[in-house]
């Protein structure tokens, strides 16, 4: 028995997934094999009152995941596509064989679900009008909250300036390393208790990336996961879709989504990881600034 087959086997007499499924989740899994297993978990406890089915792509370069039946599914991409690049060769796969689910959720494993009605509470704050919504996305510990991941646009100069920094590796070496001790010095200045919540819903420019959930409204009105980087950006990607499109992203601090984010700076230097981000910075300064 494979170590996420647990998480990924339903509960005994739970019914088959009907092709007409209302939401699906597209977990993006690359070497997270732990991660992974939870995240399904905490997925596979909801009480929903629609019909849902969950994706894990596995961009692992040797799969990670066995097999799943009922509700998760693997979909094994063969080599690592991305984040936005392996959820979207999962969607346009499902969607030879079913037809657009209401709302299309997109994840890394690294989250978690802390109660067993936080996707339901998703459904119900939609009110016709966001075609995107951003939950609020907690660091544990710390509750650093995470979104919205930009209220405002930002501007053309901001963002051909982090295509230079990025485009030369000592710099953004130096960049990143100057970034993290930022974070790591106001995560102890910006924490909150677990209470605190902000005063409502407001419509901002972009979600974190690490949770989004998209409504079908999105994909009807012409959006689309075919991000053109690997890694990097999604959540800009995202945003001046939304915004090209006329649509609403909307902040739902009601929703509660916890992420285990890492704080080591390991990896920081990686030079593909670079590599990554100078590709990404380049795609969004020249196609949307």
């Amino acid at each position: 028995m494979s170590l996420l087959e647990d998480a990924l086997r339903p509960a005994e007499g739970s019914p088959a997934v009907s092709a007409q499924a209302q939401v699906l989740l597209i977990c993006v899994n690359y070497r997270k094999q732990n991660e992974t297993r939870r995240f399904v978990s905490s997925v596979c406890e909801q009480t929903l009152n629609v019909t849902m089915e969950v994706i894990v792509v596995d961009n692992s370069p040797a799969p990670e995941i066995d097999s799943a039946e009922a509700q998760v599914k693997v979909f094994a991409s063969g080599k690592n596509l991305g984040y936005f690049g392996g959820a979207a060769a999962a969607l346009r796969d499902y969607l030879k064989n079913h037809p657009l689910p209401d709302w299309v959720i997109v994840s890394n494993p690294d989250v978690s679900l802390p109660d067993h009605d936080v996707l339901q509470k998703l459904l119900d704050t939609h009110r016709g009008d966001a075609a995107v919504i951003a939950p609020s996305i907690r660091t544990l510990n710390s509750f650093v909250e995470q979104n919205p991941y930009m209220r405002a646009r930002p501007s053309r100069w901001r963002m051909r300036m982090n295509a230079l920094i990025f485009s030369h590796y000592p710099v953004d070496a130096m960049y990143q390393g100057l970034s993290w001790i930022k974070h790591r010095t106001l995560d102890g200045v910006t924490t909150q208790s677990p209470s605190a919540t902000a005063a409502g819903s407001e419509k901002i420019y972009a979600p974190h990336g690490s949770f989004i959930a998209l409504h079908r409204s999105y994909f009807e009105k012409g959006g689309t996961l075919d991000y053109g980087a690997f890694l990097f950006g999604e959540e800009i990607f995202i945003a001046e879709t939304a915004r090209r499109l006329g649509l609403t992203v909307l902040f739902e601090p009601s929703i509660v989504i916890e992420h285990t984010e890492r704080s080591t700076a390991h990896g920081l230097w990686n030079r593909d990881t670079s590599r990554y981000r100078r590709q990404a910075s380049r795609y969004l300064a020249r196609n949307f600034f």
